[in-house]
């Protein structure tokens, strides 16, 4: 059983795709994608499209209608498209592991298809790097398994370069990695920000954009300052605390989402903490929360105690409230820090 890339997974689209795939990973803006391409190539005219491209929900899907799929003959073509999106095998309503293998089998009968199942982040068991889940090793019997990494800054800022071309405008690959900077690594995030930018400077009559364009158009990611300002507040690092917020400060960052992303994140670390000193184990907090294994596993890496955490959290609650009721802007976060 082989897991190959994405990069892999374009160049078998463009030559010679297989009969069978599963998409899985963390990245579901190239998965998407790698959907389209799909389409584009197996079903390139949209005439034929009801006869040669099946789009199926896996929240209802049940074996008899994936059959009845697979065995409907293609239009005046040699292939059918059947993709397969809202998969979640964490989900016990939904069809089993072994309901679509049992389905699956019947591929080789039936040549003329390509069956794609697109699995978003978190919805199927994915194992450790090179111990692939048994959920994976069933499904590497009939398809093949393709899975979409997170798409590294260096990676995002060449892929935000080749965006920004396809829209008619250039960016030198500073701008581009000042866009992954101030809006963060989400995929789709950063496509819709790159379509803004190149339609504001296309409005302005430009073809280049500018550094100041970034500040100016695109929404500011808040997540990783949130946390490390929540991480600065919870080790009573005042100075670190007060470097973050004068950055978020720069970036106009509105202090009212600032102030509640802060006491979000804190609610979510006294949760888990909570749960942890009551001999809860991390998949255990996992499972009970449903919080995103990577988030709970960074919130435990918090040595404070839970009495601090909940004296943070009051502290947070009053600052937050100060913001928002009294419109004081950055002072009561300010306050907050000095009150550590």
């Amino acid at each position: 059983m082989d897991i190959i890339t994405e990069a892999e997974l374009r160049r078998q689209i463009k030559e010679n795709p297989k009969k069978g795939y599963l998409l899985f990973g963390e990245e579901d803006y190239l998965k998407a994608y790698s959907l389209k391409s799909f389409k584009e190539r197996l079903c390139p005219d949209p005439a034929l499209e009801p006869f040669n491209y099946i789009k199926l929900d896996g929240l209802d899907l049940t074996p008899d209608v994936l059959i009845g799929a697979i065995t409907t003959l293609p239009m005046m073509s040699d292939i059918k498209l059947i993709e397969i999106t809202g998969v979640n095998f964490k989900d016990r309503t939904q069809m089993s592991v072994d309901e679509y293998c049992s389905v699956l089998e019947l591929l080789p009968e039936y040549d003329y298809n390509t069956v794609v199942i697109s699995v978003a982040a978190d919805c199927i068991d994915e194992g450790k790097p090179k111990r692939p889940s048994p959920s994976l090793k069933k499904l590497g019997e009939y398809l093949t398994l393709v899975q979409f990494s997170r798409a590294t800054p260096l990676m995002l800022s060449r892929w935000a370069e080749k965006h920004f071309l396809a829209n008619g405008v250039r960016a030198d690959f500073a701008v581009c990695s000042k866009l992954v900077e101030y809006c963060g690594t989400d995929m789709h995030r950063l496509a819709a920000e790159t379509d803004k930018i190149s339609w504001y400077a296309l409005a302005k009559g430009r073809d280049q954009i500018e550094p100041s364009d970034i500040t100016e158009v695109a929404i500011a990611d808040t997540e990783y300052d949130t946390y490390s300002l929540t991480n600065a507040l919870t080790s009573g690092n005042k100075p670190e605390a007060l470097r973050v917020l004068s950055n978020m400060r720069h970036r106009k960052m509105d202090p009212i989402l600032i102030m509640g992303e802060v006491t979000s994140l804190m609610c979510s670390m006294v949760t888990v903490r909570m749960l942890a000193d009551e001999g809860l184990s991390a998949s255990e907090i996992v499972s009970k929360t449903r919080m995103h294994e990577f988030r709970v596993k960074l919130y435990l890496r918090s040595a404070a105690p839970i009495a601090r955490l909940r004296d943070i959290l009051k502290l947070c609650a009053e600052a937050d409230a100060s913001v928002k009721g009294l419109g004081q802007g950055y002072a009561p976060i300010e306050r907050l820090i000095c009150a550590l």
